[in-house]
């Protein structure tokens, strides 16, 4: 039997930064962690190679680990389960298995982008 595949979003964590937003009266608080991680995951293919061909090993685990944290706050469950398959491949020196895990996943992140901007 199959697992159900993982959901996108976690309603529960993104309702939860809209109720932070309406406290402190930052209503585009969401939209602008959103676009920050946009602009994260746009470059986060270039910098990771970047940081593996310079040899600093570390620095390709922490990107990933901290992408992973980043979208499991705001909710995106499935592109934290993304960047923690990653982060797995890049602590075991597998550098090569992780890009490919992030090409490969192209419409998964597309996917969570918009469904991110539409919660």
């Amino acid at each position: 039997m199959n697992e159900p595949a993982t959901p996108l979003l976690d309603q529960g964590l993104i309702d939860e930064i809209r109720k932070i937003e309406q406290a402190t009266g930052q209503t585009q608080l969401f939209a602008g962690f959103v676009r920050k991680l946009e602009g994260f995951l746009a470059g986060f293919s270039a910098d990771f190679s970047s940081l593996v061909a310079r040899g600093d090993t570390v620095a390709a685990v922490r990107a990933a680990h901290t992408l992973k944290g980043t979208c499991r706050q705001l909710g995106a469950v499935a592109l934290g389960d993304l960047f923690a398959d990653i982060e797995r491949s890049a602590k075991a020196g597998d550098f090569d298995q992780a890009k490919r895990t992030f090409d490969g996943a192209a419409s998964l992140i597309s996917a969570s982008l918009e469904a991110l901007k539409q919660a």
